[in-house]
């Protein structure tokens, strides 16, 4: 098989896991740039259409701020744990769509369109709703992206052996151009897990699988993407539906 057949190969197992579901594993969600100076305005808004359409029971929403990163400054809008046919089944009434047309026509400057995050059950680890969130995006080939999320398990299996302290969600990303994308969300509860944590990947893989392939996985973490960047975001809570229980 030549490199050509092997990209088309994998490609297809790509996009076939992607929509491949019998799990509520589809987000979405896309960046706001707001009017300087209308942030407040827009939050307020935002909080009052949550408030009325998107309460317990309803459609979720999620809003956050984006306090790091090439996004900084701007705002995360979006739903989480659907199945694919929910977007088709999804009715809105008349109302709910112009009071959202309403609030993007007054108050946000560019918006990225929406995004797509199905997440990989099999290498998130205690992935949870949380007050703050860090997002890596990895831009990878094919065949690499396949190879991080095998990496991303064994890091899951090791964390899982050493009781690690944190949370993360691993999720391929649809909608994203320039590339393919996996994004890792480490969940943090506050600035303070931005600082190092008990034990580094590093050392649990050491602890689990011994020291003598550790160095491949540090390798092999750099060798499967191009080029990253990550963003921290604070969740705004009144701009969320509350959660469930």
């Amino acid at each position: 098989m030549n490199r050509k057949q092997l990209t088309a190969v994998l490609t297809l197992v790509f996009v076939s896991f992607v929509m491949a579901q019998d799990s509520p594993i589809v987000n979405s969600g896309s960046y706001s740039k707001v009017y300087r100076g209308k942030e407040a305005s827009f939050e307020k808004a935002v909080t009052a259409h949550v408030s009325k359409w998107h309460g317990e029971g309803q459609w979720n929403q999620f809003g956050s701020r984006v306090i790091s990163g090439p996004m900084t400054g701007q705002y995360f809008i979006g739903t989480t744990g659907h199945y694919w046919k929910d977007y088709d089944e999804r009715k809105n009434d008349e109302s709910h769509d112009k009071d959202w047309e309403r609030i993007v026509n007054t108050y946000v400057e560019e918006s990225s369109g929406q995004r797509y995050y199905i997440r990989v059950p099999e290498a998130s680890y205690k992935d949870r709703r949380s007050p703050m969130f860090s997002i890596t995006y990895f831009n990878s080939s094919p065949a690499a992206v396949a190879k991080k999320l095998e990496l991303i398990k064994k890091i899951k299996e090791a964390a899982e052996n050493t009781n690690y302290e944190r949370a993360w969600g691993v999720f391929l990303v649809q909608g994203l151009p320039g590339g393919n994308y996996t994004a890792v969300v480490n969940r943090l509860n506050g600035m303070a897990d931005m600082g190092p944590s008990k034990m580094s990947w590093f050392e649990m893989w050491v602890k689990t699988f011994g020291e003598e392939t550790a160095n491949e996985m540090r390798d092999n973490w750099y060798n499967t993407h191009w080029n990253s960047y990550s963003e921290i975001h604070q969740l705004v809570e009144a701009m969320t539906t509350p959660p469930s229980n």
